[in-house]
């Protein structure tokens, strides 16, 4: 019933489906699902697409790295992107090549650097690892999430087909489902494309990590755990903003996020009270080990990670702002402030 561009059918041709008439044409939607002759999908995430970015663009907008909504808040909006994203996941989800696939991580990733806090650079993978903690719920890769929903579907569709009634074991099922992508996600993990450091990092307590149910990450927090934040490296790298990857506050040839947290000799004082809470930190992993260990070592990491991190960033300003600073180093005037530039005081 489907017909291409050359091969054009009878005017007026329709089907009808419990008395909704639906054209007969190249592509047919019906109930919010875009259907084609090869029953791929790829007409459904095109047009889906363009719909899960703006939105996710828009919800972006009302979570500042800095201040802003809390967790609830931040939690409320994935959830919404994730609603849109995964429906009619069990009748899709056989279809998920790499094409679709890469339609519903770019949108992902867009609120999940949001919800984290974290810089733009941040890749999808990190970025879904980390918000599994910040929103205090997990929140895997929305391509497993449909494979998830697709089990319990058919789960209870097959229940229903015997004439009897699926409720009761509808919470193993999805335990069930839930399990299996875990153990996909992870190895999935082994080998990632991106966000090596932080993969490392979290997954081999990835369990703990998603189950944990308190503590949340911060702006600083989560600089630290990808290593795009204030650091030497990144700013030379990757933001173009220092023309050299060396440490400024002890000389050392590169900083990184490790050098930070474990090496600079500047931060020694911070350090020293970190550990003597949570005991060696050489690594992010250890920090990482750290923080799932008790309530009072996530509060003895943050409290690093603010302190030093801020510091950083008032030494960055103060470089940009010196008079004879390196023209790369210069603060760089986005769209907004040129806008109201007229409306700040002289």
């Amino acid at each position: 019933m489907f017909y291409g561009r050359r091969r054009q059918p009878p005017r007026g041709t329709h089907v009808a489906v419990q008395g909704v008439a639906v054209a007969v044409k190249a592509q047919m939607k019906y109930l919010g699902l875009v259907l084609d002759a090869k029953w791929n999908f790829g007409a459904h995430f095109t047009q889906l697409a363009p719909r899960l970015l703006g939105a996710a663009a828009a919800l972006a907008r009302l979570l500042p790295n800095v201040g802003g909504p809390g967790t609830v808040c931040r939690k409320l909006y994935t959830g919404v992107l994730r609603s849109m994203a995964l429906y009619g996941a069990p009748v899709w989800v056989d279809s998920l090549h790499r094409k679709n696939r890469t339609h519903l991580r770019r949108s992902q990733r867009v609120l999940a650097v949001r919800a984290i806090r974290g810089y733009r650079t941040v890749s999808w993978t990190a970025a879904t690892l980390l918000a599994t903690a910040t929103l205090l719920a997990s929140d895997p890769p929305w391509e497993l999430q449909a494979e998830t929903l697709a089990a319990v579907h058919r789960y209870r569709q097959d229940t229903r087909d015997r004439g009897e009634r699926p409720c009761p074991a509808v919470k193993r099922v999805r335990a069930e489902a839930t399990a299996a992508l875990m153990v996909k996600w992870e190895e999935d993990l082994r080998s990632p494309v991106a966000g090596t450091a932080t993969v490392e990092a979290v997954r081999p307590h990835l369990s703990r990590w998603v189950q944990r149910k308190r503590g949340t990450l911060t702006y600083r927090m989560v600089q630290i755990l990808t290593g795009h934040g204030c650091f030497g490296k990144y700013l030379h790298r990757t933001a173009g903003r220092e023309p050299t990857p060396e440490c400024q506050h002890c000389g050392a040839p590169e900083d990184t996020a490790i050098h930070t947290l474990a090496e600079c000799a500047a931060w020694g004082p911070q350090r020293h009270e970190m550990e003597s809470l949570v005991g060696r930190i050489d690594s992010l992993q250890s920090m990482v080990v750290a923080m799932l260990r008790s309530e009072d070592g996530w509060a003895a990491v943050a409290s690093f990670c603010e302190s030093v991190l801020l510091q950083k960033e008032v030494a960055e300003r103060e470089r940009e702002e010196e008079a004879d600073a390196d023209p790369i180093r210069r603060r760089r005037v986005g769209r907004r402030m040129r806008r109201y530039a007229h409306l700040l005081p002289p």
